[in-house]
């Protein structure tokens, strides 16, 4: 459990489960916060007077004693973090929002997911595990209420078929995308793709992409021996020497060094 200056915070279970034709129940109530992060497909739900439909972008916060609906539309993979917050009983519900949150920065969603990912394998056998989920989920609840103030402020820059494009960049982030391609499943042209997504996320479906790649790169430039041909590979790009001048261009500094200079 770790103390917080308005209470105490305790991650009860972390499971990241997918890719799934449906979940495993349609309802349920927990004592629990629950807090859904959908990383492909989308669903519908409900919790208690608000219902709709979730996808990629998207975190779902469920107080404890709530009734829980969902019903999956597609295939899904999620994370969903069981926790609980101890605090004044008459200030539970007003510190933590409730409900559905289109998370407008969608790389640093995907960073923590990546985390929770990885933290699967030791979170059933550390006990440690629970308290490293911690920062995780205060990440998590940070998107969210920054998603809440910007709806309250009137600058809710939530878009479902931008949510959808972000979701497909996702499912496909390292194999050839074509944004003309995106466009016409969204049936939208390629022009008003690129300026609603950069009215959603606040930059270029391109720009969006490669920033993710490269986060990838650093990613195994540290934490892999593999050659830079081969990270190319595995991250989209067409080949080394091209991974290199963007790498270079992007971060302002080699491949090479980034790996000599930050690898530990």
């Amino acid at each position: 459990m770790m103390t917080l200056w308005n209470g105490s915070i305790e991650v009860e279970n972390c499971v990241y489960t997918g890719p799934r034709p449906s979940f495993m129940y349609p309802e349920s109530t927990n004592q629990t916060y629950t807090l859904l992060g959908i990383e492909t497909g989308s669903f519908e739900y409900e919790i208690r007077e608000e219902s709709g439909r979730a996808a990629f972008g998207d975190l779902l916060l469920c107080p404890p004693d709530t009734l829980f609906k969902r019903k999956a539309l597609e295939e899904i993979t999620f994370h969903v973090i069981y926790f609980h917050w101890v605090m004044p009983k008459l200030e539970l519900y007003d510190q933590l929002p409730v409900g559905k949150f289109g998370i407008h920065d969608t790389a640093r969603l995907l960073s923590t997911y990546s985390y929770l990912r990885g933290m699967q394998k030791i979170f059933s056998t550390m006990t440690t595990a629970r308290n490293r989920a911690i920062p995780l989920l205060l990440d998590l609840l940070f998107l969210c209420e920054m998603d809440r103030e910007l709806a309250l402020k009137g600058k809710d820059s939530s878009d479902p078929i931008m949510q959808l494009a972000a979701g497909y960049i996702h499912r496909h982030l390292f194999e050839e995308i074509s944004l003309k391609q995106i466009a016409g499943k969204l049936g939208i042209g390629q022009s008003q793709l690129t300026r609603r997504f950069h009215a959603a996320y606040g930059t270029t479906p391109v720009d969006y992409i490669t920033k993710l790649r490269l986060d990838e790169v650093k990613r195994r430039l540290l934490e892999t021996d593999e050659t830079l041909d081969t990270i190319a590979y595995r991250c989209g790009f067409e080949n080394g020497s091209y991974l290199s001048r963007v790498f270079s261009a992007k971060i302002g500094i080699t491949p090479s060094s980034f790996r000599r200079n930050y690898r530990i």
